[in-house]
């Protein structure tokens, strides 16, 4: 069964025993009398620049904006708006994100082509010392390479290799900026925690970050899984891509 490129790499890991992200400090500054506009719904808000200016603003809405606007936020909820004083990451909590909401500048669109990805092992802590030094030597410097057709916005499931679908859960950050879940079936024995964050850098690279967390569930046997490298093992890895060709 084909899956994607790194939920091969997780399969590998735990069968063996087992991105540059454009993020600013969040403040209501305008560049050029730009909008600073939060766009939110009930999870979450993405912030940018907008084109318009205040000027622009006012001519189209009619009336003046209020004082102080140009060190404000204008927050949109669906076809609603209204200016706030509060910071894009309290606007983002408040409306039910994780209270980060970074300042896109630029819209960043991926280009068609072949793109290649390869792996990074970042470091494997708590677990066996023989699944320490296998993985890396299977995983590490692995590559994949796949023609890619964005359709002008990036998705990392792209990246699934053959016609299965994408086993990562992704939550969208901003169109830039994906955070993914690994299900995995809970059990008696075992808690299993795979999580991921995929960013496109530039119109051609991205990148991946991947953590997996093995621990003893609860009313587990620690002491058990513990000799096993069960009981606190983590592994973080790197997924380089690059578009390498048309």
């Amino acid at each position: 069964m084909q899956t994607s490129f790194m939920a091969r790499h997780v399969a590998t890991f735990v069968l063996g025993l087992p991105i540059l992200a454009l993020s600013l400090l969040a403040r209501p500054v305008l560049a050029e009398d730009k909008i600073l506009v939060a766009d939110c719904t009930e999870t979450g808000c993405r912030c940018s620049l907008s084109a318009v200016t205040l000027v622009e603003y006012e001519t189209v809405v009619g009336s003046p904006a209020p004082p102080g606007a140009a060190e404000m936020v204008l927050v949109m909820e669906g076809t609603d708006f209204s200016w706030s004083r509060s910071s894009p990451d309290q606007i983002d909590a408040a409306h039910g994100g994780a209270g980060l909401c970074p300042i896109e500048l630029f819209s960043v669109i991926p280009k068609d082509g072949t793109w290649r990805g390869t792996v990074r092992m970042q470091e494997i802590t708590g677990c066996l010392p023989q699944v320490a030094e296998m993985v890396p030597q299977l995983v590490d410097g692995t590559q994949m390479h796949k023609q890619i057709v964005w359709g002008g916005k990036f998705h990392p499931s792209q990246f699934v290799m053959g016609d299965a679908p994408d086993r990562f859960l992704w939550t969208q950050r901003s169109p830039t900026q994906f955070d993914g879940v690994f299900p995995v079936p809970a059990n008696d024995t075992l808690k299993i925690s795979i999580i991921t964050t995929a960013t496109l850098t530039t119109s051609d690279r991205a990148e991946a970050t991947v953590s997996l967390h093995l621990a003893a569930a609860q009313g587990a046997n620690a002491a058990a899984l513990a000799v096993l490298g069960m009981a606190d093992c983590r592994a973080n890895a790197i997924y380089d891509f690059e578009r390498v060709g048309p």
